[in-house]
């Protein structure tokens, strides 16, 4: 093989070796180092070696076709072996990468067409000239393409079937670019006027916004179902703010029909004494006290916190679980009364859920809430469960709602304590479900 040649294979396998590191570099499993050049070195004897097969032993458009799937398969396979995604996810980026330096290679040669008015040696430095000036120019398009749509769509539906189907797109692109578009270049009827010339930009322009719309969709799905989520704890703190309130109200008027009638209780009292029947007045005060209305529970001082803790205890209550709470916060904390409802709301709602399904009756759930030295607030829940603790391999928490979904509850906890460079652990045995936060807040000036 010629230098031309060699410079062209490494210009069309690097620039995607570099966009796959530089956005799936925190995907790596370790040791990330030793696999990451074995995982190279492999695949890039598999390059060289398809790429001279392509070139020398294979014209057929069909064979080269028949050839390029299974290089994809192999391709994914090594990916895999290095990055904590799934096959079919892994099918789908190296496909896409794959698609990315097919356009590279298909614009090149349509520049060059055009400046020079006819097409290059594949092998030839100048064309390998040209493949780098549009790699130099690009890339920076398709890093962001993958790190602000590729990457964002993975993460947050990395246990999702659709990915099973999804890669479907970028195979077909593949197959038609290898089968179709890559043939008629060196066709003789590629020339300015004729149609086939403007298929190069306008391919490239529809295989990247085909996938960017359906990136796009995936994260935007995601984000209304996060959205979704939102409201529901929202609405939830609304109600348990509404009963609490009502609950209130409802004493508040109690206690004055009290205040109204404790001038007759008194003169009834008065009179039982005066004839000394110590009997009645024992009776008569046993009664009124059973009259005395109870006061609603506050298990801490920020009403916010209080009126969701007591939404949650009385549903658990009336589903027979066996409740304790245990808060010791002030008032003026100096946390977002919104993101601790945040997490205590999606802790005991999924705390509710696992004992709702346990055929056991011995249900149980545990809170524990304490602020140490006015900055640092220790969250520590405890809760029965029965059957399997689903994690995907990233060790995010799947869904017991939606099979094969990340849970968002436990999303949205996680962002919130990485708002306050917390610390979060998760430990089940036992039928026991632990977790324990560790929030810190920024010091007042």
């Amino acid at each position: 093989m010629t230098l031309a040649y060699t410079l062209n294979t490494i210009l069309y396998t690097v620039p995607c070796f570099v966009l796959l590191y530089l956005t799936f570099r925190k995907h790596i499993i370790p040791p990330a180092i030793p696999r990451l050049v074995a995982s190279i070195v492999l695949f890039s004897i598999i390059s060289v070696l398809g790429s001279y097969t392509f070139a020398v032993l294979i014209t057929s458009s069909l064979s080269r076709t028949l050839f390029s799937v299974p290089l994809i398969f192999v391709g994914t396979a090594i990916f895999c072996g290095i990055a904590d995604f799934t096959f079919w996810q892994g099918v789908f980026i190296v496909s896409a990468a794959k698609c990315y330096a097919e356009n590279v290679r298909l614009i090149s040669l349509f520049l060059y067409f055009t400046c020079a008015k006819r097409l290059p040696n594949i092998s030839s430095l100048q064309f390998a000239g040209t493949t780098f000036i549009v790699t130099l120019f690009s890339f920076y398009a398709i890093y962001q393409f993958f790190t602000k749509l590729l990457l964002p769509a993975l993460e947050c539906t990395f246990a999702l079937n659709t990915w099973q189907i999804l890669w479907v797109i970028p195979i077909c692109n593949t197959v038609i670019h290898t089968l179709l578009v890559s043939p008629n270049i060196a066709n003789l009827s590629f020339f300015p006027g004729n149609e086939f010339y403007f298929i190069p930009p306008l391919w490239t322009l529809l295989t990247f916004s085909t996938n960017g719309i359906l990136l796009r969709m995936i994260i935007d799905i995601s984000q209304n179902a996060r959205l979704k989520e939102a409201l529901q704890l929202s609405e939830t703190q609304i109600t348990a703010q509404q009963k609490q309130l009502e609950s209130l109200q409802s004493h508040m008027e109690q206690v004055r029909r009290m205040r109204h009638d404790s001038r007759h209780h008194v003169m009834a009292l008065r009179g039982l004494l005066k004839n000394s029947r110590n009997e009645e007045i024992e009776a008569y005060l046993r009664e009124l006290s059973d009259h005395i209305p109870s006061l609603p529970e506050n298990y801490c001082d920020d009403p916010s916190v209080n009126a969701l803790l007591c939404h949650y205890h009385s549903q658990a209550k009336d589903e027979g679980i066996s409740v304790s709470f245990l808060i010791s916060i002030p008032e003026d904390h100096p946390f977002s009364s919104t993101d601790l409802c945040i997490i205590l709301g999606n802790f005991l709602e999924n705390a509710i859920e696992a004992c709702r399904r346990m055929k056991s009756s011995d249900k149980f759930i545990s809170l524990k809430m304490t602020l140490h030295r006015r900055l640092t607030l220790v969250i520590m829940t405890e809760n029965s469960y029965e059957g399997a603790v689903l994690r995907a391999r990233d060790g995010s928490f799947l869904s017991s709602k939606e099979k094969n979904r990340k849970g968002l509850g436990i999303s949205s906890v996680l962002h919130v304590t990485e708002k306050y460079n917390g610390i979060p652990r998760f430990e089940y045995q036992d039928n026991v479900f632990k977790a324990f936060l560790l929030l810190n807040a920024k010091e007042q000036p």
